[in-house]
């Protein structure tokens, strides 16, 4: 598996849209109820969250600063739907290739369209959970996904001391996690960690999105499968 396999971001750029309008629709039928998956917040509160990430975002590529991260200045927009769509507007408003910050070596609009499609996609999934009607995620979205998922990680993170293999099968994708001297290694191959985790790809990127094992098949150390999915990006 290569970066080819990677979804355009053309493509990633509806799926923003559509899982961002989905996630505010259907937050919205019951703002006070509990999100199952983080139940630290209710529908409400993942909608402040969300709306908070989008402008910050937005930010980011309005500023067009590369080398510096732009605190956001203008007041935030008052509905999340307002607020999707100035992020929207600054998508369409920009090249892909346009400059701007990020956290990773990806300082282009288009690592934010990628990050957004990704972000949407599943806090979508997390409100769908309140109303017990969950679509389910693409095969090629989730591949698309946990590649980012697994190459956006912090440098600065805490990288278990025990390595993970994460099966696909639903697709051609494999991967050997491993940590050394506190580097994460990344390896697009079969092998033998000290843990595995074996499912459909929508599985595999909403368990290293914290959401938990369900429908996965797991092999290995316990704590180490449950570390891994505790890692921040």
């Amino acid at each position: 598996m290569n970066q080819n396999s990677h979804m355009e971001l053309s493509e990633l750029l509806v799926v923003a849209e559509q899982a961002g309008r989905s996630l505010i629709a259907s937050a919205e039928k019951d703002l006070d109820a509990i999100v199952p998956t983080c139940p630290e917040w209710n529908n409400l509160e993942l909608l402040n969250h969300m709306k908070m990430v989008w402008w910050f975002g937005a930010s980011q590529i309005n500023a067009g600063n590369e080398n510096e991260r732009a605190v956001p200045s203008d007041e935030m927009k008052n509905s999340p739907l307002e607020q999707l769509e100035n992020l929207l507007n600054e998508f369409q408003d920009n090249d892909f290739s346009s400059p701007c910050w990020s956290w990773t070596t990806n300082k282009t609009v288009g690592f934010w369209v990628r990050r957004m499609a990704h972000e949407n996609t599943v806090h979508n999934w997390d409100t769908e959970g309140t109303l017990n009607t969950r679509s389910s995620i693409s095969t090629l979205l989730a591949l698309d996904g946990i590649e980012e998922k697994l190459f956006m990680f912090r440098t600065d993170a805490d990288f278990p001391n025990a390595s993970i293999h994460l099966h696909c099968t639903d697709c051609e994708g494999e991967w050997m996690l491993a940590s050394s001297d506190g580097e994460l290694e990344i390896k697009r191959e079969h092998g033998k960690g000290d843990a595995a985790v074996r499912g459909r790809a929508e599985d595999i990127l909403l368990y290293l999105w914290g959401r938990g094992q369900e429908n996965l098949e797991c092999f290995g150390d316990e704590e180490v499968i449950n570390t891994w999915a505790r890692i921040g990006p």
